[in-house]
């Protein structure tokens, strides 16, 4: 009978232990998940979608590459300069020739053909007249079309959300 009562007790107290440990580790746990958590969030919409993009651009319009400038690094980020002469304005108050920065966030972006007219969304980088603007949009550029024209024009239309 005393072997029986040792092995009750040792389970017991080896039950309390374990519950103990358990409860002990669900607290540290909780109080390591509930810290806010450090991070950096890119953009607050989705850069491969012209629609999201263009509510998120200050400029939107069409644009014939004049020529391929340089690779550089612009605020942390390896761009591709193209000098740009302005078609038609969706949205915004670019003209004539401009300077437009295209790279993408992961791997690297497809070289823009001269000649070519592509559709463009953009902000201006914080020192406008040595960087010029911005593309935002992430996805494959390909030259404009009729289809792809109908879609960027009804994104320009909606209306602007800058991002914080």
């Amino acid at each position: 009978m005393g072997m029986i009562m040792i092995n009750k007790t040792t389970a017991v107290v080896a039950g309390m232990v374990a519950a103990g440990v358990l409860a002990l580790g669900g607290w540290f746990g909780y109080q390591e998940w509930s810290e806010p958590l450090e991070g950096h969030v890119l953009r607050g919409y989705d850069a491969t979608s012209p629609v999201s993009t263009a509510q998120h651009s200050e400029n939107v319009f069409t644009g014939r590459v004049t020529a391929f400038e340089e690779q550089r690094d612009i605020e942390g980020w390896t761009q591709d300069v193209y000098r740009v002469e302005v078609g038609s304005v969706l949205r915004g108050n670019v003209r004539g020739a401009v300077r437009v920065t295209y790279g993408l966030d992961e791997g690297t972006a497809v070289r823009l053909e001269e000649g070519s007219t592509y559709v463009f969304a953009t902000n201006a980088w914080t020192d406008a007249s040595r960087d010029g603007h911005a593309q935002l949009f992430q996805g494959e550029m390909r030259p404009v079309d009729s289809a792809q024209l109908a879609v960027r024009k009804d994104a320009a239309a909606l209306p602007l959300r800058l991002s914080q």
